[in-house]
């Protein structure tokens, strides 16, 4: 391609100890919750990495693994080393990366405090009996962990050291010690989570000594010339804070003469800061500005990470910003990304949205890692792309994320697709979900989906209303409908008479008074309670159920609350409307008791019911017909693309 981005240095390749690198690209870290319940490998484990591997990235650092099981578990399915054997299952793993290119290292941990006794059976343990604070990684906080003794700690120790050398063994290139984040060895490094009082508390040496004598236990395991590598925080943030920006240079170098070959740089934010965007609005790159300081500090390699694009990792590695490039969530929505960067198909890199379900999946509902744009994630063995036995006519209606992934996978399978849209957009309801504060990360998937139809040769009809003349016409061998939902609007009394709006209105500009009621407090209501409220607006949110939002992950919920609750959004639950009038609307909380609300517009964000209207026609007219997305039920981005997958491999 004559005009395609060039990335010579995040292609080139790159040196950690003796380990050779193929490019400058690395993912890192990031647990899945998909071992089996005493931590051995699982064949969906061993796929997943397959096809990160064969997406051409140059190093992968397998998730955190337990050296101290079950005490040291933060998920029930987490992988573990601390025997002998888990060795065998753990060399398949690092065989299949090594077959397909990449380098295999596997980062070894412990929870500490970052633990949940309903998981391990245990009460957790830390440097201090001082219970973990709020973070990302939500219901963790709050359990009274029980501090370790000098012997406990030495032993632990001793432990990294074998689980190092069964690593070695095992066939992997290399370890990484996890010593940032909710986990044990950054406990230790925290001035607010360690409080001991002898050779493992006190001052940032007698503070790091945990990780030196890990580091060191483990170079005498592995011997002088195998890779370590250490996670630290370049600092910590937030009410629970314990590690300045002062110390992260401190400690990098400390690992540094222990040690350690290379350096992965993170940073950790304890508590809510509503001033703090989102991952939702996350911009690409926030801790490159920190990486000069700890380039300065240290001579071994750096790998950077948040939210890095190849642009921007491209030029981090020109200006001696960073050595290697971590792209993690990237990587889970696309594993392929490397094999694009190279071959100049950035339009084609399925972008990650900040969702944060790949973490609220393992840690809140106790499942394995999932992805709301990539619903191949930890599936990938029954999400393989085969020819079909037949080329179909496939009809596509509704351009929202479940028709538009139905329709890629579709015509990616060999289908002739057409695609059916009543707007004049692609899009469907993420038109409306993009316009929210804090949806940054949003816009580019609507582009990544509609950029996909043009790719992969999908005709597309936008503005026409799909009905059974134009079905007949389409005469599809298959008929996908997918035409998301009504809105739903409350029956109460009055309220046809009180000019009330839609939510979807006033996300497409519709104008509102200075005071406005906000019927319904689902995910759709609060954001646009927060769009409002940006506009001045006093805003008021009624809901029937005990909380609001409550479908999306919880971390992002308690970020969206804090939000509101600055800006002043009064948020009324467990009531029912029960009457509306001019500028006033009666509520009835449960005990009873009546509430009056003042009101300039009433917007009504009471869900939808999904849009069924075509199917009787569909089923009369096609021979083989199916429903996705919230026509079928109300759900969210990720079950939509997960039904578009499903069907269009099912086709």
């Amino acid at each position: 391609m004559k005009d395609r981005p060039q990335f010579p240095r995040l292609l080139e390749r790159a040196q950690i100890g003796k380990m050779q690198v193929k490019n400058r690209i690395v993912m890192p870290p990031m647990g899945t919750n998909m071992g089996t319940a005493d931590g051995h490998v699982t064949e969906d484990i061993v796929c997943y990495y397959r096809e990160r591997a064969k997406g051409g990235v140059g190093l992968i650092v397998v998730e955190t693994t337990c050296v101290d099981a079950p005490v040291g578990k933060t998920t029930a399915y987490q992988l573990a080393i601390d025997h002998d054997r888990f060795v065998p299952g753990l060399s398949r793993l690092a065989e299949t990366i090594h077959r397909h290119g990449a380098k295999a290292v596997l980062q070894l941990q412990h929870g500490g405090r970052g633990t949940k006794s309903s998981i391990t059976g245990v009460q957790p343990v830390a440097p201090s009996p001082i219970p973990m604070p709020y973070g990302t990684q939500v219901g963790y906080e709050g359990e009274m962990p029980r501090e370790l003794t000098i012997g406990e700690i030495e032993e632990l120790v001793r432990k990294f050291g074998r689980a190092a050398e069964r690593a070695k063994r095992a066939g992997f290139d290399g370890v990484e010690i996890h010593a940032t984040g909710y986990y044990l060895v950054a406990q230790f490094l925290s001035s607010t989570a360690n409080a001991r009082r002898d050779k493992y508390g006190g001052n940032l040496k007698n503070r790091a000594r945990f990780l030196t004598e890990i580091v060191q236990a483990v170079r005498s395991a592995v011997g002088t010339e195998y890779p370590i590598l250490c996670k630290i925080s370049a600092m910590e943030l937030g009410p629970g804070a314990g590690l300045t920006f002062e110390e992260g240079p401190m400690v990098a170098r400390l690992a540094e003469e222990a040690g350690a070959d290379a350096l992965e740089i993170a940073a950790m934010l304890w508590g809510v800061l509503p001033e703090i965007p989102p991952p939702t609005a996350e911009a690409p790159g926030g801790l490159l500005p920190f990486m000069p300081g700890l380039k300065q500090a240290v001579k071994i390699p750096i790998i950077a990470a948040g939210r890095i694009t190849p642009e921007l990792g491209e030029r981090a590695l020109q200006e001696g910003r960073a050595d290697l490039i971590a792209m993690g969530k990237a990587l889970i929505a696309d594993p392929d990304l490397p094999m694009k960067v190279a071959e100049g198909r950035l339009d084609e890199i399925r972008p990650c949205i900040g969702c944060l379900r790949c973490i609220d999946n393992q840690t809140v509902k106790g499942k394995g890692i999932m992805c709301s744009v990539n619903a191949a994630v930890g599936r990938e063995q029954r999400s393989e792309l085969k020819p079909p036995e037949k080329r179909k006519k496939v009809f596509v209606i509704g351009g929202g994320p479940a028709g538009m992934e139905a329709a890629r996978v579709a015509a990616l399978r060999g289908h002739e697709v057409t695609l059916c849209e009543r707007q004049g957009r692609l899009g469907g309801q993420l038109l409306e979900a993009v316009v929210p504060p804090h949806k940054d990360n949003l816009r580019p998937f609507l582009g990544y989906l509609s950029n996909q139809m043009a790719k992969r040769g999908v005709a597309v009809r936008l503005g026409v209303e799909a009905d059974r003349a134009v079905v007949e016409e389409a005469r599809p061998d298959v008929a996908i409908l997918a035409a998301g939902v009504a809105t739903s609007i409350p029956a109460v009394k009055g309220i046809q008479g009180v000019g009330f709006l839609t939510a979807k209105e006033v996300l497409r500009g519709a104008k509102v008074g200075d005071r406005v009621l906000i019927v319904g407090g689902g995910l759709v209501g609060c954001e646009t309670a927060e769009y409002v409220a940006m506009q001045h607006k006093t805003v008021t949110v009624v809901e029937m159920l005990d909380e609001v939002a409550g479908m999306m992950p919880l971390a992002l919920r308690r970020m969206l609350l804090a939000r509101m609750e600055k800006m002043k959004v009064t948020i009324l639950t467990g009531v029912q409307c029960q009457e509306f009038s001019r500028g006033s609307a009666r509520l009835t909380k449960r005990n009873g008791e009546d509430v009056t609300i003042q009101f300039d517009t009433v917007v009504v964000a009471a869900g939808g019911k999904p849009d069924q209207t075509l199917l009787p026609c569909l089923r009369q007219t096609v021979s083989e017909v199916y429903a996705a997305g919230d026509c079928v039920e109300p759900r969210g981005i990720a079950e939509a693309m997960a039904d578009g997958l499903r069907i269009g491999l099912e086709v």
